[in-house]
C-alpha cells in the first residue's frame, strides 16, 4: 500500500509553532521577516490540510488556540526538532555536531548551575547554542509537556508520569547563619536551636514547603522574619545579620555581593535531602544533540559532590 503524500509543509508547521507561541499574526510576521499576509494563509491551508481549525480569530485582541491547537501544539513542535536532527545529522558526517538546545532549569538552581555547566560543554561543542528558560517547577513541566523545553534541571517533586526524571545528585539541607551568630562557630546545629531564631524564608513554590516541613520533626515550624524570592537576597539578608536561611545547593563562596559573609552548617538532625536531577518528556523524542549534553550534565552534576 502506497504512503499518502503530505498535505503540509514543515514551512506550514513553523509558522503554526511560531504564531502560537506569539498568538499574533503581525508579532509572528515580524519575528518570521515575512508579511502577515502570507503567514495568515499558509495556516489556513495548513488548517485545511489537516481538517481542523487550530485557532480563534478575534478582531480586536489577536488569536487564541482552539484545543486542536494546543493538542497539535507540541506534535508540531517535536517533527520540527525531528527534521532539525535530521539536518544535524547530515551536517555531522563532514564536520562537529550542531543544533540548538531549549534548556529549562529552576530559578534557584540556575544562577550557581546553569552557566558553568553551559560554558562547560560549549568549549567542547561549538557547534551547539542554547535557549535558557529559568522557571518554578509548574513552568518547567508546562514546557516540557508542550515541547518548548528540550530538558529541564530540577528536583524531583510534583513529578506526572509523563516525565522521565533521571536522579544525578542527593542534596541534603543546610543552614546559613551569619558571620557572628552565637551558633557560628558550632561544628552542626539543630533544627530545635535554629526554631526560636529569626528566618530568612526562600519564598520560592516548593521551597518553602520543603524547608518548613524539616520543622515538623521538632513541633513547630519557623514563621519568617523576612522572604524573598531571590537566592542571592536570602544570602545577604542572612550575612547582614537579619537571621538564618535554609538552602541545599552546595556553594562556591560564603561571600555576598555587597562584600558580607555567611557561614554554612550542616545539621545534626537526620533531614530530608532533595534529589537533582534531568527531567525529559516521554513522548518527545530526544534529538542526538539533547543527548549529548544529557550525558555531559549527568557526569559534571555528579562530580559537584566530589567538590561540595
Amino acid at each position: 500500500m502506497e504512503s499518502q503524500p503530505l498535505r503540509y509543509s514543515l514551512r506550514q508547521l513553523r509558522y503554526f509553532v511560531v504564531t502560537a507561541e506569539a498568538l499574533s499574526f503581525t508579532a509572528a510576521a515580524k519575528r518570521l521577516h515575512i508579511s502577515q499576509p502570507s503567514i495568515s494563509t499558509a495556516l489556513a491551508d495548513l488548517e485545511v490540510s489537516f481538517g481542523v481549525q487550530l485557532f480563534i480569530r478575534h478582531h480586536a485582541s489577536g488569536l487564541s488556540l482552539t484545543q486542536a491547537g494546543r493538542d497539535l501544539l507540541g506534535q508540531a513542535r517535536n517533527l520540527l526538532k525531528i527534521a532539525e536532527e535530521l539536518q544535524t545529522t547530515a551536517k555531522e558526517m563532514d564536520g562537529g555536531m550542531t543544533g540548538v538546545i531549549t534548556l529549562g532549569c529552576l530559578v534557584s538552581l540556575a544562577p550557581p548551575l546553569m552557566p558553568r555547566l553551559i560554558s562547560r560543554f560549549v568549549d567542547e561543542h561549538a557547534g551547539i547554542s542554547f535557549r535558557t528558560v529559568e522557571a518554578h517547577q509548574d513552568g518547567l513541566l508546562r514546557g516540557l509537556h508542550d515541547g518548548s523545553l528540550d530538558i529541564a534541571l530540577t528536583y524531583s517533586l510534583d513529578l506526572t508520569e509523563e516525565i522521565a526524571f533521571t536522579p544525578l545528585l542527593s542534596l541534603p539541607p543546610y543552614a546559613i547563619l551569619p558571620r557572628t551568630h552565637r551558633l557560628a562557630r558550632a561544628r552542626k546545629v539543630s533544627l530545635a536551636d535554629l526554631l526560636p531564631e529569626p528566618y530568612v524564608m526562600l519564598d520560592l513554590p516548593h521551597s518553602r514547603e520543603y524547608f518548613a516541613a524539616l520543622f515538623d520533626a521538632v513541633g513547630s515550624r519557623p514563621v519568617p522574619a523576612f522572604r524573598s524570592s531571590q537566592p542571592e537576597v536570602v544570602r545577604g539578608m542572612v550575612a547582614n545579620g537579619l537571621g538564618y536561611s535554609l538552602l541545599n545547593f552546595p556553594l562556591k563562596s560564603n561571600r555576598t555581593v555587597d562584600g558580607e559573609e555567611f557561614v554554612i552548617k550542616r545539621f545534626k538532625d537526620n533531614v530530608n535531602a532533595t534529589m537533582l536531577g534531568i527531567a525529559q518528556s516521554r513522548t518527545m523524542k530526544p534529538r542526538q544533540v539533547v543527548h549529548r549534553f544529557t550525558s555531559f550534565c549527568e557526569t559534571y552534576i555528579r562530580r559537584l559532590h566530589i567538590d561540595a
